[in-house]
């Protein structure tokens, strides 16, 4: 049986789950040698024990990285049932007395190759890693978002809930359906992330005003409500208004309205997905803070200098202003994590051992787990942001950096002006294991780490706003 061959067309993008697949393509190729070899039961064993070891610590760790896709569930289910299956193989060979068949050897050769080309590399570049660091496109079009609302069509009749459940999957919204209002009830207390609810009024069992009514009376997040109505009945509106309802649409429906109806629900749950985040990280900042001063503010001014500028001067960047404001308003989020690093570590006066550098690098691993919980929960483009810069500012540029390994153009946008903002304060402002270096050190130290730490053009965008830096690291001085 031919060997396995290593390609770059196989990179997802992040170079800690390519070296898995490479030592899972080498295992796999151990097992094809042995196979053809005859090797003894024994032998073939043992090599069958260490895939399947492998294989389960690979999923694991590919796991941890693609958390925030919403099919991580599929995913993750897809995973146990190969490990089941193989697990299988591998005690029916252990209790038999027959050579180990070339055909279940095929089937782990073609299960990897599809494994990594069909399944990681489209879950990995719809998170927005790939080898070339590029966003996908598809006949002139992005790729479409990851998550989308999830709207709940309340409607007695068919006609109209195929109507509006085709308009809002072409839109890639997440469709449910309900015949009246105590079915849709029983689904929005089953499904939490429903978030936008279309309903008629004139149904059987409960009618549209009982259901709002009970919705606001029961619900454990907002939901934005449209009523649709007949055109001439202003009486319905006002009435379902005044029990609770958000908006309406006036029939016949129009696809263009329906969207700008959901656009004014995304507004809504927008500005209430960011409350519940500054109230998790508020109770989370009442534990302890590892910086002092003004480091938070000095970062944010830091990283909307440079995402603006890189707006104006690198559009190919793909950074817009809007954009350059989120990453800045999320900055002070990026050390969120260190909530879960004990003190005598995060105090120490001296150098870290190898030890307890290990365990200071976690820190960016339970920020971004703790901000894709969220993420999940909300939709919100700010806290996909927010996860980015936090789970990835300490990569680098030569891929170095942790916790993934990722390099180049593989590392997300935010986590790039980050890591740049974040150790431009950090060598300039004194800290428990050192003094406070000049602008000219820690200008120094960026030169050197231009390529190997930081993204070239970032370090160019750091010269041209040179005197900005100077300008908020005097005025936002902890002194």
């Amino acid at each position: 049986m031919e060997l396995l061959k290593w390609h770059e067309s196989f990179s997802v993008g992040v170079k800690l789950v390519d070296q898995q697949h490479q030592k899972l393509f080498s295992l796999i190729n151990e097992l094809i040698v042995q196979t053809d070899a005859g090797q003894q039961k024994e032998t073939i064993e043992k090599v069958l024990d260490g895939l399947v070891a492998y294989t389960e610590y690979h999923f694991k760790a590919e796991e941890k990285l693609f958390k925030i896709h919403p099919e991580f569930t599929k995913h993750k289910s897809i995973h146990q049932g190969f490990v089941d299956k193989v697990t299988g193989f591998v005690a029916a060979f252990k209790v038999g007395n027959s050579d180990f068949k070339p055909a279940i050897v095929g089937f782990l050769v073609d299960w990897i190759k599809k494994h990594v080309l069909d399944m990681d590399k489209a879950y990995f570049q719809e998170l927005g890693y790939s080898s070339t660091g590029e966003i996908l496109e598809s006949k002139g079009h992005k790729t479409r978002p990851l998550i989308g609302t999830k709207v709940l069509v309340v409607e007695d009749s068919m006609d109209q809930r195929i109507l509006l459940k085709t308009v809002l999957e072409q839109e890639g919204h997440v469709v449910s359906e309900a015949q009246n209002g105590i079915e849709a009830l029983k689904i929005c207390q089953d499904n939490i992330d429903i978030r936008i609810v279309i309903t008629d009024i004139k149904m059987p069992e409960m009618d549209g005003y009982e259901l709002i009514s009970a919705l606001r009376k029961h619900q454990v997040q907002y939901i934005y409500i449209i009523v649709v109505t007949a055109l001439e009945d202003k009486e319905s509106v006002i009435k379902a208004l005044s029990c609770g309802a958000d908006d309406f649409l006036s029939k016949p429906l129009f696809p263009q309205e329906l969207q700008l109806r959901i656009q004014s629900g995304h507004q809504l749950i927008k500005l209430e997905s960011q409350d519940e985040l500054i109230f998790s990280m508020a109770k989370l900042s009442d534990y302890r803070s590892m910086e002092t001063g003004l480091h938070l503010e000095r970062v944010r001014e830091y990283t909307l200098e440079i995402a603006r500028y890189m707006a104006r001067h690198y559009p190919e960047k793909g950074v817009s202003n809007q954009m350059a404001n989120e990453i800045s308003r999320v900055s002070p989020l990026h050390d969120i994590g260190k909530v879960g690093i004990s003190d005598q570590i995060l105090t120490k006066p001296g150098r870290l051992t190898k030890e307890e550098f290990e365990i200071m690098k976690e820190h960016s691993r339970i920020g971004g787990n703790l901000i894709s919980d969220i993420y999940l929960k909300t939709g919100s483009p700010s806290l996909r942001i927010a996860f980015e810069l936090t789970m990835y500012h300490h990569e680098k540029w030569d891929g170095t950096g942790y916790p993934a390994g990722l390099s180049g153009n593989g590392i997300p946008i935010a986590a790039r002006i980050m890591a740049l903002a974040d150790v431009y304060d950090a060598l300039t402002t004194p800290r428990v294991y050192k003094e406070a270096f000049s602008h000219e050190k820690a200008k120094q130290i960026i030169l050197e780490g231009r390529a190997k730490h930081f993204d070239p053009d970032l370090v160019d965008i750091f010269l041209a706003l040179e005197e900005k830096f100077i300008q908020f690291k005097t005025t936002l001085s902890d002194e």
